[in-house]
């Protein structure tokens, strides 16, 4: 499943998501898929290096030296193995949930806890690359309503 997203510059440096993921009753495979996407976030690492971050996230976890994006929203462009989603869907729309209420209850960062719910939710309705960007600029906006 290709996954291609812009959030918000503000969640950069930020661990209030990864912080979620650990807090709620998320599964192996759920923390599996997710924890890379949420430090390719935080860390902002450039869309050249993301994909090799995530297949070899072990191996550059701790690595500071990767390149980071510039200025603007974080970009997240990968392509996610099906396998691994399969195995952590069932598990998205409750870690989406529960994850997103407590960024709310933690921080009420709404940014913070709209990603992380539009994030799971994409990936447990492999919702089509089209359709992504739109629901999450959605769900932004009705932050700012």
């Amino acid at each position: 499943m290709k996954l291609e997203l812009t959030v918000p510059k503000s969640l950069g440096g930020q661990s209030d998501m990864l912080e979620a993921l650990d807090a709620v009753q998320a599964g192996a495979q759920t923390r599996a898929v997710l924890r890379p996407i949420l430090e390719i976030v935080k860390r902002t690492l450039s869309t050249g290096v993301q994909q090799e971050f995530l297949a070899n996230f072990e191996l550059h976890r701790n690595d500071k030296t990767l390149p980071v994006q510039g200025d603007g929203g974080i970009r997240i462009a990968l392509e996610l193995p099906d396998e691994d989603l399969e195995a952590a869907r069932g598990d998205l729309l409750d870690v989406a949930m529960a994850g997103s209420e407590r960024i709310w209850q933690t921080t009420s960062d709404g940014q913070a806890a709209a990603v992380f719910e539009v994030l799971c939710d994409i990936l447990e309705e492999a919702i089509p690359l089209p359709e992504q960007q739109p629901l999450l600029d959605a769900n932004l906006s009705d932050l700012a309503d």
